[in-house]
């Protein structure tokens, strides 16, 4: 005999804990049951915190799966005619798509091995008669709770499978050797331009360690490694060399640079090394044949940088896309976020080399002059340095006209270049000045920073290609192609670019006719 509902269950609150995001729909429960009456009461005892949809028998149930919102949780009565339940739980159980479905049995059999035949049908529980609606509403509640937290668990493995398929297309469309490896240094992924080094395929990588797979240079990166483990630094721009897999003892060398950066876990602990490798062989080799001739390191540079941008484009775009993407988990989004970094800099360093050819063998740096002031450019440049340098003080001063006829973006990469070197070489409490004069022919653009003097050997050489400033306290990092280039423009406009450096300051002193 079913016990009476108690006063509190004359108004049946929201199940606790069953509330639904915004965006998901109320806990979809399937009431199956031959007796109409305690369908219905189960109905009442679940609540308004369901949606709640009976059935007379099995049969209607499984006409029912495939149209429409599938259930969150079934409630099944033992005893039916046609399939009883233990037989309706063993077909939801057989069937792929409801292995996992939630399923109460509802049992008037109260003997231990009829309950375990109810489990071992695959019931997930039961209550058994007469029940109260407390019981029942708290169970299917429970039920519902655990089917939801394994759909999220699903989702999130989909998530993470879609994102890993993502990072597979990107190691294998990039032009360039790709790999993971764990804090064991042990292969976690590789791409084909990366295993073809050793003439091994992709997955004869995964789960060796570098020393297995690469003897010949683990002795060498093996120790880098093990630095960026440990201080979560990158290594960029190492260059080694090795004798190609398919080469006899009288082959050639394959010349590569390769660069490690850290994988992190989003509260910062370093998982393992990712690696950039790049053949540089095919270049090395038209170096060498270019050698004899006077014009071999600009020719080779241009070719260089403009075989390198197509690809280089194509690793950011994919980085991107990925950054984009909504279910990207944060190590491959900042694993990404360091790719564009990275390929934006490269970027940069492309555009140098092209200037530099250009320079050398077009006959000067081409110019696109327009009627411009410089003192709103050099704002511009400020402002854009100040968001990158927050807590630098760029102080800047201005008399007189400051209009010509100029090309205003080359002239942004010379007070980029500059500025940037201001910044970059003056101690970082330190103010960097930009005075501006218009007099009657020309314009005068000063830049002024303190910190250590450069050297008068140094200084003479500073607008040559390939030189860097070096003092005590900065390393020089770049191609020590800035200032030449910057010197280059200048000319291009018929105007001078000249430094003086001593114990209180260095200045770069830019000249500018207004026009021709």
């Amino acid at each position: 005999m079913r016990l009476p509902p108690s006063p509190l269950d004359a108004v049946f609150p929201r199940p606790t804990g069953s509330t639904a995001p915004a965006d998901e729909p109320a806990p979809c429960v399937w009431v199956v049951d031959d007796s109409a009456s305690e369908a219905r009461f189960i109905k009442t005892a679940l609540g308004t915190g369901f949606q709640v949809e009976t059935f007379p028998d099995g049969a209607a149930m499984l006409e029912r799966l495939h149209s429409g919102r599938a259930p969150d949780a079934v409630v099944l009565d033992w005893e039916m005619p046609g399939m009883s339940g233990p037989e309706v739980c063993q077909f939801l159980r057989s069937q792929p798509e409801t292995e996992v479905l939630p399923v109460l049995m509802l049992t008037a059999h109260n003997r231990p091995e009829d309950l375990v035949l109810g489990l071992r049908a695959g019931a997930n529980d039961y209550v058994a008669k007469p029940f109260r609606t407390e019981e029942v509403r708290a169970r299917v509640n429970a039920l519902v709770r655990t089917k939801r937290l394994v759909d999220a668990v699903r989702r999130a493995d989909r998530e993470k499978a879609e994102a890993l398929a993502q990072l597979d297309a990107l190691l294998i469309s990039s032009p360039v050797g790709l790999s993971l490896l764990d804090r064991d240094l042990r292969f976690v992924r590789v791409n084909a331009r990366m295993a073809k080094l050793d003439g091994l395929p992709p997955e004869s990588y995964v789960g060796r360690k570098l020393g297995e797979v690469l003897p010949g240079m683990a002795s060498r990166l093996e120790p880098v490694l093990r630095r960026v483990l440990e201080t979560g630094e990158p290594v960029e721009e190492l260059a080694f060399s090795m004798k190609p897999p398919d080469a006899d003892a009288a082959g050639g060398e394959l010349h590569l640079m390769v660069g490690f950066h850290p994988v992190r876990t989003p509260s910062g602990e370093v998982l393992g090394v990712g690696t950039v490798l790049v053949d540089v062989t095919r270049h090395k080799q038209a170096e060498a044949e270019l050698h004899a001739s006077g014009e071999f390191r600009e020719r080779f540079l241009g070719i260089v940088g403009h075989d390198l941008r197509n690809p280089l484009n194509a690793i950011r775009m994919a980085a991107s896309f990925l950054i984009a993407h909504e279910q990207m988990p944060a190590p491959l989004m900042r694993t990404a976020g360091r790719i564009v970094s990275s390929a934006d800099r490269m970027t940069r360093m492309i555009t140098e080399l092209l200037d530099f050819t250009r320079s050398r063998l077009g006959g000067g740096i081409p110019l696109t002059p327009g009627a411009m002031d410089l003192g709103g450019l050099v704002r511009q440049v400020v402002e854009e340095l100040e968001l990158v340098h927050p807590s630098r003080v760029l102080k800047v001063t201005s008399a007189g006209t400051l209009t010509g006829s100029w090309d205003a973006d080359r002239l942004t990469q010379v007070l980029g270049n500059l500025l940037g070197n201001a910044l970059q070489y003056s101690p970082a409490d330190s103010v960097v000045e930009v005075s501006l004069h218009g007099g009657a022919e020309q314009v005068i653009a000063r830049v002024a920073n303190q910190g250590p003097p450069i050297a008068p050997r140094e200084l003479a050489l500073l607008f040559h290609p390939f030189q860097r400033a070096t003092t005590s306290a900065h390393v020089p990092s770049g191609l020590g192609l800035g200032l030449f280039i910057s010197e280059q423009i200048v000319r291009s406009h018929r105007g001078t670019l000249t430094v003086e450096s001593d114990a209180e300051r260095t200045v770069f002193t830019l000249m500018l006719p207004r026009g021709p």
